[in-house]
C-alpha cells in the first residue's frame, strides 16, 4: 500500500488525512491524520529501530502514533 492509498483508507474511516514524503532519515510520519479533535502521526509500517523516535516526535507535536501495517 502506498501513501495515497493509505490516506484514502483513512478518509473512508472518517479521518482527515494529509500526506507528504518525509526524508528517509527522519522519524517524521508519512501521513498526519485528524479525527474527533485528536491528531495522529500515521506510519505505513512499524519499524522497531525508529519506534522511540516516532513516539518522541508525536509527543512533541501533541499527536499520537498510528501504525497501519
Amino acid at each position: 500500500m502506498n501513501i495515497n492509498e493509505c490516506a484514502e483508507q483513512l478518509r473512508r474511516r472518517g479521518f482527515k488525512a494529509y500526506c507528504w514524503k518525509p526524508d528517509e532519515h527522519t522519524a517524521e510520519p508519512d501521513i498526519v491524520a485528524e479525527k474527533g479533535g485528536r491528531f495522529y502521526n500515521v506510519y505505513l509500517e512499524r519499524i522497531t529501530s525508529r519506534e522511540a523516535a516516532a513516539e518522541e516526535f508525536a509527543k512533541a507535536h501533541g499527536a499520537q502514533v498510528l501504525y497501519l501495517a
